[in-house]
């Protein structure tokens, strides 16, 4: 099958493509360092479920091939110890009920070694390759089909939870076994060097708000029986990671309160306090692996918008890997060889998109140099692109920050452009360096229609350590917004945006402080709202993570509702002015579709210019393809009618 679609005549990024690109996902060395194996999945779907597939690619450059037939979901490859078979995921046996394969790693077929219906996630192999282990939550049985058919259905909110357990498969004999306790939810485990022991990650409900309330670590032998608990905090630690000696586990975790950037962590499972590893680094954490044979930590982070790779040892010494891909975004865990000596991930900078990238170090590896392992998305890179630079600002009180900016395909300096501001999502997250071409990021899209895109990184965003990230802690909405303001500014101050035509849009959180800035200033003349905040107090409830929001306002809604309020938008809606798009998925359970129903209302009622648009079936991210297609085309029409008078641009001079 052939990776590249040479293209005729250059021409900026279109729909078809925006919606039809390739992902890879799942990166997965092979244990010698010789094979690289992904999930490669489009952009979109076409029907319920979709599909991807399995791919290998030489580590030292060729052509990749197509490990598993795309026909359904297989995904999350993961190599055997010895590297002679494969196991993943995957729902062939029954679309939208996902199960565990075991191949060989030179082809064959794949033999299902799970027989239970349901939803597997974690694949993993234990350290001696005899079993493979995963968490699995349980489908809707034979009595719910019935209660269902019977109209018996109704529902005691959580009366009925369905836990994820960790299982194992004995492979020799295909022996099943649930070795968690039934009353808990896993969402996180590791097993132990010698594989006698697995550290497990539990929360006593399923919900998502109780992982990033309380983090309890619990060791469960490997053969089963009673957990013994290792450590509890507040907040959340996550990639749980062994020492050589098995007396040690390492995490992820927030430096203070529940949502901050993130230190790595040690401590002894015999009990004691953490040790910090990584006092002082002035990044963020992003994921934490292990080295299998020498033990060293796989330390990846964000430093301001570019991501890097440390290597760290258990005594807090960390070695930069210089040979990784520099001055782009990692968009996959980091995946390397038992040995330590060989890398690959998923990478991506502003002018190319996201492929497979292998890389190497020391004197053993045959790639020190970063290398391309696959052009899924040439045609893209092939493209008519604007530019990607990044950007600095002085906001107030002489506080530096940090962006992206993509000017518009055909850019002329001195020609003054439609600027919009597109507000990341989290708020604890960050535009990085990548390619922003997709339903969700417009930069590329927008710059083919002549407009130049900021996308800053105020305060609250990760990438600066975690007093950046904690300085939104009792003032959401506050200097976040003065820094988003400041650098809409600076873009003018040099002669890129025109004033009377500025835009802003987001989505989630992105697309609360969209329903916010239009609040207060009217200097916007097109906002587009996706699946927005514009009411924290009902979104407390509303929404499946309440407890960011003790955090961010330092209290919860019922025991103080007034900062929850002041900064709502729903506080200040008679302020606005400004049209407003609104577009959220119906089945959203982060942030729900009441949200954007409250400011559709809203606006309406106050003759605001609106238009509403849900698209059924969809949750927090929009992946229908024909959905992703219309949001598209809403977004660009809506800013092209209030965003580009019919006189063109305007000269500096003008």
């Amino acid at each position: 099958m052939s990776q590249v679609t040479d293209p005729v005549d250059p021409q900026p990024i279109t729909i078809e493509q925006l919606v039809g690109h390739q992902r890879v996902l799942d990166i997965a060395v092979s244990p010698d360092g010789s094979q690289v194996a992904f999930t490669r999945k489009a952009a979109s779907r076409e029907d319920e479920h979709g599909s991807s597939s399995i791919w290998l690619a030489p580590f030292d450059g060729g052509e990749p091939r197509q490990f598993t037939t795309g026909l359904t979901n297989d995904h999350s490859p993961q190599w055997s110890p010895t590297g002679d078979r494969i196991a993943f995921i995957s729902d062939r046996a029954e679309r939208g009920s996902s199960t565990v394969y075991v191949m060989p790693s030179n082809g064959g077929e794949g033999v299902r070694v799970f027989n239970q219906k349901g939803a597997v996630s974690g694949l993993a192999w234990s350290p001696d390759g005899r079993y493979v282990s995963f968490v699995f939550t349980p489908g809707e049985t034979d009595d719910e089909k019935k209660r269902k058919e019977e109209r018996e259905d109704w529902v005691v909110w959580d009366a009925e939870p369905k836990f994820g357990r960790l299982w194992t498969v004995l492979l020799e004999t295909g022996e099943e076994r649930a070795i968690s306790p039934e009353q808990r939810h896993v969402w996180g485990y590791r097993w132990s060097p010698d594989s006698a022991t697995i550290a497990i990650n539990t929360t006593p409900t399923p919900r998502v708000d109780d992982i990033f309330l309380t983090t309890d670590v619990a060791l469960v032998p490997a053969l089963g029986g009673e957990p013994v608990q290792a450590f509890s905090l507040l907040g959340l630690a996550h990639d749980l990671q062994w020492s050589p000696d098995g007396m040690r586990l390492a995490y992820l975790g927030a430096v203070d309160r529940v949502v901050a950037g993130e230190y790595v962590y040690a401590r002894d499972i015999r009990g004691g306090e953490p040790t910090c590893l990584t006092a002082g680094y002035t990044g963020s954490g992003v994921s934490l692996g292990v080295v299998a044979q020498t033990g060293e930590l796989v330390f990846q982070t964000l430093e301001g918008v570019n991501s890097a790779l440390y290597l760290l040892s258990w005594d807090g010494r960390m070695a930069k890997v210089d040979s990784a891909p520099a001055m782009g975004s990692f968009e996959s865990r980091v995946s390397v060889s038992a040995d330590g000596t060989r890398f690959a991930v998923a990478w991506a900078d502003g002018m190319h998109p996201v492929e497979v990238w292998s890389f190497g170090r020391g004197e053993q590896s045959q790639a020190a140099a970063a290398r391309r392992c696959t052009k899924f998305n040439a045609d893209l890179e092939r493209a008519l692109l604007g530019a990607t630079q990044v950007v600095r600002w002085q906001s107030d009180s002489g506080v530096e920050v940090e962006g992206l900016l993509i000017t518009p395909v055909g850019y002329r300096e001195g020609e003054r452009y439609p600027l919009v501001v597109q507000v990341h999502g989290g708020p604890t997250w960050a535009w990085a360096n990548k390619f922003y071409a997709s339903w969700h990021d417009w930069g590329q899209y927008l710059a083919g229609h002549g407009y130049a895109v900021l996308l800053p990184n105020p305060r609250g965003s990760t990438g600066r350590g975690p007093e950046w990230t904690n300085a939104i802690f009792g003032d959401v909405g506050g200097g976040e917004f003065r820094d988003m303001l400041s650098g809409v500014d600076a873009m003018i101050a040099r002669g890129i945006a025109d004033p009377g035509r500025l835009g802003i849009g987001g989505w989630s959180w992105g697309g609360y402080m969209t329903s916010w800035a239009i609040t207060q200033t009217t200097r916007f003349r097109a906002a587009v709202m996706g699946a927005g905040l514009p009411n924290m107090i009902s979104d407390n409830s509303l929404g499946d993570i309440p407890s960011s929001n003790l955090s961010y306002f330092e209290t919860s809604p019922y025991h103080n509702p007034d900062p929850y309020y002041e900064r709502s938008a729903i506080r200040h809606i008679r302020n606005v002015t400004t049209p407003t798009l609104i577009l959220h998925g119906e089945a959203d359970k982060r942030v729900n579709v009441a949200e954007s129903i409250e400011m559709y209302v809203a606006l309406r009622t106050l003759g605001v210019k609106t238009t509403f648009v849900s698209y059924p079936r969809q949750g927090h991210g929009i992946e229908e393809r024909k959905h992703q297609t219309d949001l598209l085309r809403r977004v660009l029409d809506w800013y092209d009618e209030h965003l580009k008078p019919q006189s063109g641009n305007v000269k500096e001079s003008e």
